[in-house]
């Protein structure tokens, strides 16, 4: 390998639009993405771009943020209750700040490389010893590469010889769509699933009068739209982030032709919504929201779902993506779970060791029976 410069910036602005099309290809949540997260005055995160270059020529761009990170995210249950109340007395108990390789939002955790840089993976050593120097700089002591799929594996190996520890992390769920029609999918599903969910659409369309409204933008209907999204947010059990008005109004304002927000209209009044990015064969249903009241009464869970999957048959998309949360439904409905993982390192030897054994208790098929039976199978 030839001479290799490290450098981070703290903004995309700084990094030339062609070299990360030249780094990244046509990486579905791309350069418009990570320029709308950052735009999106999220307090919890700064946001950085850690490149690489050989011989001048800029050969790797990894997506980075600073951010506490809780190691009990995955808790429930009864142990969670402990740890709140420890919090009570100490409250960063398992709260780290930490670097993080990835994005708080983005579906896979991704580091770009060139498709002629002949380093090949000596080239994610001369990363992880640069994050090991930024990371100090920042006064974060835990580095973690966040969300990588399985085929990463062979590419990130070289961080367990740098002293990270590999853990599972939440996984997503994908439907993989070979259906001629809405009802050839209902049939797919397993018998009692099917007609639970067939009495719920027939039940939610002969109470109410809904109708689905599509836009490519979120501006017009930002504050119903954001209030709906707090409602499903201080819902949720896992929490990573909170979002910002800004950030919807942004990933509208730069992610054209792909995004989309469908919204769920009751008798006239918004009950549901879903932020989706939409591409040649791949639909992510990104964040939801949903009005309480209504909700369960009009199962817009199951109402939204439905439509979304319509829709990605209609217009020849094969891949429905749903994120990492509601396993059980998800899996009902005929999702596969795809494996995520993490490389996690302590600057502490001694707490390395100890996070890794931790890691062992706290991963997420220990407190979700839907993802370790999914894993089992």
């Amino acid at each position: 390998m030839g001479k290799a410069e490290f450098r981070v910036y703290d903004s995309l602005a700084k990094i030339n639009r062609l070299d990360w099309e030249r780094v990244f290809g046509g990486l579905p949540e791309g350069y418009e993405f990570y320029r709308a997260v950052e735009e999106s005055r999220l307090a919890e995160f700064s946001f950085y771009y850690a490149t690489l270059y050989l011989e001048g020529r800029l050969s790797l761009i990894a997506p980075l943020f600073v951010s506490d990170f809780n190691l009990d995210i995955a808790v429930e249950g009864f142990l969670k209750k402990i740890i709140t109340a420890i919090r009570r007395i100490f409250p960063r108990f398992l709260v780290i700040k930490s670097l993080f390789c990835g994005s708080p939002f983005a579906e896979e955790g991704v580091i770009g490389l060139a498709k002629d840089n002949p380093a090949g993976p000596v080239i994610l050593e001369e990363l992880a010893d640069a994050l090991r120097a930024f990371s100090q700089e920042q006064g974060a002591r835990l580095i973690i590469f966040k969300d990588f799929p399985q085929e990463k594996a062979g590419l990130l190996s070289v961080l367990l010889n740098k002293g990270f520890f590999r853990v599972d992390s939440f996984p997503s769920a994908v439907n993989e769509l070979d259906f001629s029609s809405l009802e050839d999918y209902i049939k797919s599903l397993g018998a009692s699933t099917r007609k639970s969910l067939r009495r719920k659409l027939k039940s939610a369309y002969r109470q109410a009068e809904i109708k689905v409204k599509v836009l490519d933008k979120a501006d017009s209907v930002i504050e119903d739209l954001y209030g709906l999204y707090l409602n499903t947010h201080y819902q949720g059990a896992t929490k990573f982030e909170r979002l910002t008005k800004e950030f919807f109004i942004s990933v509208g304002r730069h992610m054209q032709p792909n995004f989309k927000v469908f919204l769920y209209y009751i008798n006239g009044r918004l009950g549901a919504f879903n932020l989706c990015f939409v591409y040649k064969d791949l639909f992510i249903d990104k964040f939801i929201g949903f009005d309480y009241d209504s909700s369960s009464r009009y199962h817009l869970y199951f109402v939204s779902y439905c439509y979304n999957i319509d829709y990605c048959i209609k217009n020849a998309i094969r891949f429905y993506r749903t994120g990492q949360t509601d396993y059980c439904a998800k899996i009902r409905l005929g999702s596969r779970l795809v494996p995520l993982y993490a490389y996690f390192r302590h600057s502490n030897k001694g707490l390395n060791i100890l996070l890794k054994l931790l890691s062992l208790a706290l991963k997420p098929d220990n407190f979700d029976s839907d993802i370790r039976d999914s894993v089992k199978k």
